[in-house]
């Protein structure tokens, strides 16, 4: 077993070489961090979460996209310096992301005394693409590799020299975000504790790490406190969401396949393949070196990495929880730390076989200088050119320029919503506060149909009108090099519900139990309010009839705006629109097809964008298609059990579509 002392401190050029990597690092890292925000993962944790008040963001996981600690960051981040600021957004992870490889160094120092080693480590981990990729993506990975590696680093230290408070709340501290960053954090904190333990109590191990029995009991008692202290501040950060955290959880299978032996052995290969990409998957069997060849008898750092890998899956058998390859990048500082230890044994067998010990140091680094140019061809042939940069300022200033303040637009692609979010956002406002519509627009890549637009959930919403559209009038203008917008032209937009008359509704529940009452909101217009309160038992569904008929001449567009208040835990059902027709035959009541308009983008009314904005007001519109006749139109809402919303500001248009000249 080593034991740790302080070789790095002293020489020139050993500052001056870590430096060095240290700038290779942050070049690497802040090579393409500017590009346009948006992809996959990113998209969805900024419109689900990066752009909600704080306290959606501490009171809400229906997805598991919400890593908390840094969704609370980037909504910092955003309000300081901007939404759509790609470098402020995702200067966090780049942040965290570097400093978790000055842990990863420390970590290789500490267990193995060896500055070749470290070096090579903090080496190997510079020019890793997946450290780099999550270093510079807005998503809370870069910072568990850095606190799994601050709480391995701190752990270490107090095994190995004096227990003291403020390691005690270091390790407090790292555990508690850690979990909090992404909940199957508890896993890597499982696997570490048992391994902390087992050296604290097992003969074997105890006296190597320990000058006397007193010694172990009161490191062992100092791990205990640090162990509650994070599982009682876990808990306390996670009450408000408890349920919600535990049904997301429960639907968060490995890899979406069973719980049973096949999904551990379809993700340890997935895990391994996620942090050693592409052809670096080639340098493995040195991890079977660094961990089987040995030169002492010591196996307790070896199974350091053992237990924290392979322990989860135990975990994973019992409970079927256990997520994707990226959920396990705990594992990723001691993987790279023994990835460079089995450079180094390499080095060192091979210097035995060719009888030249002094070469030993020259073959490791010479593997670690292959291991490297393997990842800098992984870097510059597929990963950079994968980055595809969105002209988010064209794309921008040309939504603003071919939009009035009025318009309602639709994006078809949840992959542009970021950069239309904000005009989105400022004309539902305006749309909802004027009683007014004056044009629809949708947004679309260039060789997109325009028919083939139905937003969801419901399918086949434009059926009835489609065969009419090709007589309609558009316009369209081009965005960017991808995308188009498509405006209506010449078509009549009319509000069903006038200002004040909202307040006349008549509303009754329809099934069910609960109650419907009237409430007077305090602000800037004293606006009255409609609040649902159901019972525990079922839901209950409350049904708005419009005063007047009105008459609709040809098949028209029927758009609904309202917002909701709830609380953030909670799903809502989206209100439904009815029109009552009289026939020949009598009385008929046709349901109108609705589709949520920018489905996954969540829009908070609220009256400023300051840190501590609290709205929980939800802004909202769908769309529907309405058949010629003369309507009454009603509204009906749903509530789940034991559920309270609070209503105000619907509005009701019409658009007729002018034929086309």
């Amino acid at each position: 077993m080593a034991i740790y002392k302080n070789t790095s401190g002293g020489k020139k050029e050993s500052l001056i070489l870590l430096v060095t990597i240290l700038f290779l690092a942050t070049a690497l890292r802040f090579y393409y961090l500017g590009r346009g925000l948006g992809g996959n993962d990113e998209n969805a944790m900024l419109l689900y979460f990066g752009y909600s008040p704080l306290q959606s963001i501490v009171t809400n996981y229906w997805d598991a996209n919400n890593h908390i600690f840094h969704t609370l960051l980037v909504r910092v981040m955003g309000i300081w310096f901007g939404e759509e600021n790609s470098i402020a957004i995702r200067l966090p992870t780049l942040l965290f992301g570097l400093a978790g490889l000055w842990m990863i160094y420390q970590i290789a120092l500490e267990l193995f005394n060896s500055p070749l080693i470290a070096r090579m480590a903090l080496l190997i981990a510079t020019v890793n693409p997946t450290h780099i990729h999550y270093s510079q993506t807005a998503r809370g990975y870069s910072l568990i590799i850095f606190f799994s590696a601050a709480i391995i680093l701190l752990s270490l230290r107090v095994l190995h020299s004096e227990i003291s408070l403020a390691r005690g709340l270091l390790i407090t501290i790292c555990g508690v975000l850690s979990i909090y960053t992404i909940p199957t954090n508890i896993y890597f904190m499982f696997g570490l504790g048992t391994w902390v333990f087992a050296i604290l109590f097992i003969p074997d191990t105890k006296m190597r790490f320990f000058k006397n029995k007193g010694e172990r009991r009161i490191k062992g008692l100092f791990f205990l406190k640090v162990t509650v202290a994070i599982a009682g501040l876990t808990f306390i950060a996670y009450a408000p969401l408890a349920r919600q955290l535990i049904e997301t959880i429960s639907n968060h299978q490995i890899m979406n396949v069973e719980s049973d032996w096949n999904s551990v052995s379809v993700l340890v290969p997935a895990i391994l393949d996620k942090v050693f990409p592409d052809t670096l998957v080639l340098f493995l069997p040195l991890l079977i070196i660094s961990l089987f060849y040995k030169n002492s008898q010591d196996h307790s750092y070896q199974s350091l990495l053992l237990v924290i890998f392979f322990l989860p899956f135990v975990i994973n058998l019992l409970n079927g929880v256990g997520g994707y390859p990226r959920n396990y990048l705990y594992n990723f500082p001691l993987l790279v730390v023994f990835m460079a230890t089995g450079m180094k044994k390499m080095g060192d067998l091979c210097g035995r076989l060719l009888k030249k010990t002094k070469a030993s140091k020259w073959i490791a680094l010479g593997i670690c200088l292959v291991y490297c140019i393997f990842s800098v061809n992984i870097l510059f042939q597929k990963y950079y050119p994968s980055l595809k940069a969105i002209t988010s300022k064209e794309y921008s200033e040309s939504i603003l320029k071919h939009s009035q303040p009025h318009d309602l637009i639709a994006v078809q692609n949840p992959q542009n919503y970021i950069y239309a979010r904000k005009k989105i956002k400022g004309n539902l406002t305006n749309i909802l506060n004027d009683n007014r519509l004056s044009g629809f627009q949708l947004i679309t890549p260039l060789n997109y149909d325009l028919f083939e637009y139905d937003p969801p959930p419901r399918k086949n919403i434009f059926s009835i009108i489609q065969r009419f559209w090709s007589s309609t009038n558009f316009k369209t203008f081009t965005l960017d090099k991808e995308n188009k917008i498509t405006r209506m032209t010449n078509s009549t937009f009319k509000s069903l519900i006038p200002d004040k008359t909202e307040e006349l509704i008549q509303w009754k529940i329809f099934r069910g139990k609960g109650d419907i009452s009237t409430i007077k909101m305090t602000g800037a217009q004293d606006q009255i309010a409609l609040k649902l309160k159901t019972s525990s038992e079922n839901i209950m569904i409350a049904k708005g009839s419009l005063p007047g008929v009105v008459s609709i001449n040809k098949p028209s567009i029927a758009i609904l705006v309202w917002t909701v208040k709830m609380d953030y835990k909670e799903e809502m059902i989206e209100p439904n629109l009815s029109a009552h027709v009289t026939s020949p035959s009598g009385p008929q009541t046709i349901q109108v097809k609705m589709g949520r308009i920018n489905e996954g983008m969540n829009l908070y009314l609220s009256n400023n964008d300051g840190i501590l904005s609290e709205s929980n007001w939800f802004l909202r519109s769908s769309i529907g298609i309405i058949p010629p006749g003369n309507y009454s139109f009603s509204l009906w809402l749903s509530c789940k059990k034991d559920q309270t919303l609070i209503y105000d500001e619907f509005r009701l248009f019409v658009i007729e579509l002018a034929d086309k000249k």
